[in-house]
């Protein structure tokens, strides 16, 4: 991969941004004959892509057919357009959601026929399984590869976030994050987990670390292979600092590269910069109480600082800031005396076992606990501002934590003491004793405790339905009756995790049309500007449909984006005029 830095360049698309949606655009600009620069302010690509699970939510794909045909279950164009019509609420754009459901299917078999991706569909419920028009067959996923495969692109590959890792050893999928857990209890999986343990050992043994790429990375890579390539020029650490106008029209960017200015003039400019996650300024006017003045905590990168919204501003954009959600909310944990995002937790797991509820200081639940992570959050929010809380605890019993962890603590045997003794993890013997280890008042947490066991026993939860919908039910234990999701807490040692709301994505951001286009604030396009991914204000209103509800709409709408500047030129060309 070429890093290239002249003190001015011209190009017929800039890119700013290398995260699938980034890599996405530049990929079929090129394949459409044009000429293509990308810009990346990180030293290595990826972007929030590279630490995600990598998950597409693209309804309607020959992948999913493929699966619904094997697993006898349909999906229609009526029943997924009713459902985001459910979602998205009066904030759907049905001009935006009909091109995502028209040029998604078509993003999938472009980039398989066209460039090194592969996918595999996976049966993942939907966010809102109990909702109208849901499916099992709408979530595809990146084949994992090797790093032999991905060749000279793998020295400026972004790693995998190190937290969520077992030994530097990355899970491809949720499927085998389940086997991994019942390697104990089952033959097969414990066949599988050696196996993979063994490889892996190997791997680390020659190479210092795993030569298996899955999930977010495995995607990136890909991707990154395909452009490198096409002969892209990628070019690192080269952070866009100011759009370029002529008159009306964007013309391209400034960037501030290892070699001083670049002045990179192009026809059409392709924002894909990862959002605004970590610009203080804009989550004090955008998020809600009490996040809007918290810390940041969130596991991605640390330049998602909103450059690509403020530079669109400096020229006219509107930001779209009627989201129903500011961002793509996520339970979190922070492991003290780390600063940066390896410090972070992401709650993928517990949280959905029996064993484990979530309450705030008050000492009472506030949550479905096995929802999707985007409504955990929401839902935590509008708790914590009811109750003047800033953040919950995650409460396991005994038996729980030894088979399931509990955050950062890895199950038995797992070692446990330097977790107890930085403060992150908090022991008790008794329900009574972790209370006051967490200053939550012991009377309460224990009425807490035992109106959820009365419920959970019957398998059922009167407070917060947990274990209603299907999607509970998917990530919950099932070895366990009468409800895979619901079990009663009621053996120590008894455990507490600290946990916050955190965020994997903005839902608030540039306002563009239907082609990714960013509009100004009377509603008009602004010439050569383009917005995808997290940049781009949320297609379906400020919701979240799907494992994948960001990362599929944000390379569909930059093929989009990428196909629309191509005809442009092609249209201009023809006439003999400037595409601006």
């Amino acid at each position: 991969m070429r890093d290239m830095a002249d003190p001015a360049r011209s190009c017929d698309v800039l890119v700013i941004g290398t995260g699938g949606a980034g890599l996405t655009a530049a990929i079929t600009a090129a394949k459409a004959g044009l000429s293509v620069i990308i810009a990346e302010k990180d030293a290595v690509f990826g972007g929030t892509t590279a630490t995600s699970g990598g998950g597409l939510w693209v309804p309607l794909s020959h992948q999913s057919r493929a699966l619904g045909e094997a697993t006898g279950e349909t999906d229609t164009r009526e029943a997924v357009t009713r459902h985001l019509e459910i979602e998205g609420g009066n904030r759907a754009d049905r001009a935006k959601i009909d091109a995502f459901l028209n040029d998604g299917p078509r993003m999938v078999e472009f980039l398989e026929t066209e460039s090194h991706v592969r996918f595999a569909p996976a049966a993942f419920p939907d966010y809102h399984s109990e909702q109208e028009g849901a499916s099992m067959i709408r979530s595809i996923f990146s084949v994992p590869i090797t790093a032999s495969e991905v060749g000279t692109v793998m020295s400026t590959l972004k790693r995998e976030l190190p937290q969520t890792s077992f030994l530097g050893m990355t899970m491809r999928s949720g499927a085998e994050v389940k086997l991994f857990f019942a390697a104990t209890r089952s033959w097969p999986a414990f066949r599988h987990v050696a196996g993979r343990m063994a490889r892996h050992l190997v791997d680390m043994a020659r190479h210092g670390e795993s030569q298996s790429l899955t999930t977010g990375r495995a995607l990136v890579a890909r991707l990154g292979k395909t452009v490198d390539e096409l002969g892209i020029p990628m070019l690192l650490s080269s952070p866009a600092r100011s759009l370029i106008r002529d008159g009306d029209a964007v013309t391209g960017a400034w960037l501030d590269t290892p070699e001083g200015p670049l002045r990179i003039e192009a026809r059409a400019v392709i924002l894909a910069a990862g959002g605004y996650a970590r610009d203080v300024d804009r989550r004090r006017a955008e998020h809600p109480e009490p996040v809007n003045r918290l810390p940041v905590l969130s596991p991605l990168p640390m330049g998602n600082t909103g450059d690509a919204a403020n530079m669109a501003e400096a020229v006219g954009a509107r930001f779209g800031s009627d989201g129903a959600n500011a961002g793509a909310w996520m339970p979190v944990s922070k492991m003290p005396g780390v600063s940066d995002f390896t410090g972070i937790w992401p709650h993928l797991v517990d949280r959905y076992k029996p064993g484990f509820i979530i309450v705030l200081p008050d000492g009472k639940r506030c949550v479905n606990e096995s929802a999707s992570y985007n409504d955990i959050g929401e839902d935590m929010i509008a708790a914590m501002a009811a109750r003047g809380a800033e953040h919950g605890w995650i409460i396991g019993d005994g038996p729980a934590v030894r088979r399931w962890g509990i955050g950062f603590q890895k199950p038995w045997p797992m070692s446990q003491r330097r977790l107890i003794a930085n403060g992150y993890l908090r022991k008790a013997p008794t329900l009574a004793a972790l209370a006051d280890a967490i200053r939550v008042d012991a009377g309460v947490l224990a009425e807490t405790v035992a109106r959820f066991n009365e419920g959970a026993a019957r398998g059922q939860d009167p407070e917060f339905h947990r274990g209603r919908a299907p999607y509970d039910r998917y990530h919950g234990d099932p070895d366990h009756g009468p409800n895979p999701a619901l079990g009663p807490l009621t053996r120590g040692p008894w455990y507490a995790v600290k946990l916050h709301v955190g965020e994997i994505g903005n839902f608030k951001g540039i306002a563009t049309d239907e082609n990714a286009q960013v509009l100004d604030h009377a509603g008009q396009v602004i010439p050569g500007l383009y917005a995808v991914g997290n940049d781009m204000a949320n297609v379906f209103g400020g919701s979240y449909p799907g494992a994948g509800g960001t990362l599929g709409p944000g390379m569909t709408f930059a093929f989009r984006a990428a196909r629309h500047v191509a005809g442009l030129i092609v249209e201009a060309t023809r006439a003999g005029e400037d595409v601006r």
